[in-house]
């Protein structure tokens, strides 16, 4: 009888892995994608399309960073965590706006998803926030149209990057 031999799982932490931009870039299309799916023409608060959609932003924008060399690590991903502020920020040091000049609308709305994305309001809900109708609530158009112009700019580079 063989003996069967117990496979450890690896843990993440012990695992250095580089994260490519076409790899960040070819999430950020299929997450762009499903948000795009996921819009409907009324104007109530969906928090899945909104989710969808600030989650392609994140993972182009460090896709654009990774172009630029500055996330090379799974862990450093993480660095920026889930705000969109701060990765725009960091992604405009590195040249963003030369590269893909969004306009001031689309930067503000950006912004103002990131006040909801960081803390996972689109992900569970948010008693203080819906009660108050979700005050600062972005236009997912806004954001579809951002995210939109981020994909397109960034494919040739992120695809370009071995």
């Amino acid at each position: 009888m063989k003996s069967q031999q117990r496979v450890r799982p690896m843990s993440g932490r012990s695992v250095k892995v580089r994260l490519t931009p076409a790899t960040l870039y070819m999430y950020a299309v299929d997450f762009l994608r499903a948000a795009k799916k996921a819009r409907l023409p009324d104007k109530s608060f969906r928090p899945a399309q909104y989710y969808l959609v600030c989650h392609a932003l994140e993972l182009i924008l460090k896709a654009y960073l990774s172009v630029g060399g500055k996330l090379l690590e799974d862990s450093a991903v993480n660095a920026f965590g889930r705000n969109l502020g701060k990765l725009l920020a960091e992604a405009d040091l590195l040249g963003l706006r030369e590269f893909v000049p969004l306009e001031a609308p689309k930067v503000a709305e950006i912004r103002r998803a990131s006040l909801y994305y960081a803390e996972a309001v689109f992900e569970f809900p948010a008693l203080a926030a819906a009660l108050r109708g979700y005050p600062q609530r972005p236009s997912v158009d806004v954001l579809l149209a951002a995210a939109e112009e981020l994909v397109s700019a960034a494919r040739e580079p992120c695809l370009a990057v071995n």
